[in-house]
C-alpha cells in the first residue's frame, strides 16, 4: 500500500468511534463473537498481549482486568482516544496501520496477541501475520476473529475464491456511514498463517447463545445454521 494511502476503513471509524460504545453491546458482538473469543484465549495473567486493533478498547479492557500488561493499537485515531479515555493508563495505546511494519516493540516481546473484529479491513494478511510472528516470543499465542467467508458470500455479490472488497454501512447518530472491509475464501485466512510461522491449534464457528435468542430472536434460528464469524488461536512454532 502506498505510504501516503489511509487504511481502507480509516475515515469510516473516524466517524463511528463515538457511536462504537453503543455497537459493542450488540447482541452479534456480546453474544456471539465475545464469548468464543475470550474462550478461545489462554491464561493472560501476567503477560504482555498486544491487542492489534482495539477499536475503542473492549479487549484491552477485558485483558486488563485478567491480569496482562498490554499494548493496544489501532489504525483511527479517534478510536485510540476512546481507547485511552477508557482505560487511563493502564495500558499503552498507540496509532498504527496493520498493513504496515508495527514499530512498537523488539523482537519476540510478546507472549500473546488478541485480534478482534479487525483483520477483515487488512486485503493480504502475510503482513500484519508476519509481524505478529517477529513480535511473539516462540510458543506464543494468536487469537483473532473476522467475518465468516461464508456468510460474506451468501450476503454480497463477491466470487468465493477471490479476495475482494466490499462495503458494509453502519448507522451512527442517523447518518449511514459505509464501511469497508474484504470477503477473502478460507485458504486466505489459514495459508498466511502457515506461511508466516504459526501452527493453526483451534478454530471456532461460535453459534448464539441463549442471551442472543433472548435479544435478537428473528436472526436466532437464521444463525444457528449460518456461520457469522470465525475465531481463531495459533501459535508461533
Amino acid at each position: 500500500m502506498p505510504s501516503d494511502e489511509k487504511p481502507i476503513a480509516g475515515d469510516a471509524y473516524d466517524e463511528l468511534a463515538e457511536a462504537y460504545l453503543e455497537h459493542e453491546d450488540d447482541p452479534y458482538c456480546t453474544d456471539l463473537e465475545f464469548p468464543a473469543m475470550v474462550n478461545l484465549v489462554p491464561e493472560v495473567n501476567g503477560k504482555r498481549i498486544l491487542d492489534a486493533g482495539c477499536g475503542c478498547g473492549r479487549y484491552t479492557e477485558w485483558l486488563l482486568d485478567n491480569g496482562a500488561d498490554v499494548v493496544a493499537v489501532d489504525t483511527s485515531e479517534n478510536m485510540v482516544e476512546q481507547t485511552r479515555e477508557r482505560v487511563g493508563d493502564r495500558a499503552t495505546v498507540h496509532q498504527a496501520d496493520l498493513e504496515r511494519p508495527l514499530d512498537i516493540a523488539d523482537d519476540g516481546t510478546f507472549d500473546g496477541i488478541v485480534s478482534g473484529l479487525s483483520l477483515h479491513y487488512v486485503e493480504d494478511w502475510r503482513q500484519p501475520f508476519t509481524e505478529f510472528s517477529r513480535l511473539l516470543r516462540p510458543g506464543g499465542f494468536l487469537a483473532f476473529s473476522a467475518h465468516h467467508p461464508l456468510d460474506d458470500y451468501l450476503a454480497y455479490d463477491v466470487n468465493y475464491f477471490e479476495t475482494e472488497r466490499e462495503r458494509m454501512t453502519w448507522t451512527a447518530s442517523g447518518t449511514d456511514i459505509d464501511v469497508p472491509f474484504y470477503h477473502r475464501p478460507f485458504s486466505e485466512i489459514i495459508n498466511p498463517l502457515v506461511e508466516t510461522g504459526f501452527q493453526l491449534d483451534e478454530l471456532v464457528e461460535p453459534i448464539p447463545t441463549a442471551t442472543f435468542e433472548e435479544k435478537k430472536p428473528e436472526s436466532y434460528e437464521k444463525r444457528l445454521k449460518r456461520p457469522t464469524f470465525v475465531c481463531i488461536r495459533a501459535s508461533k512454532r
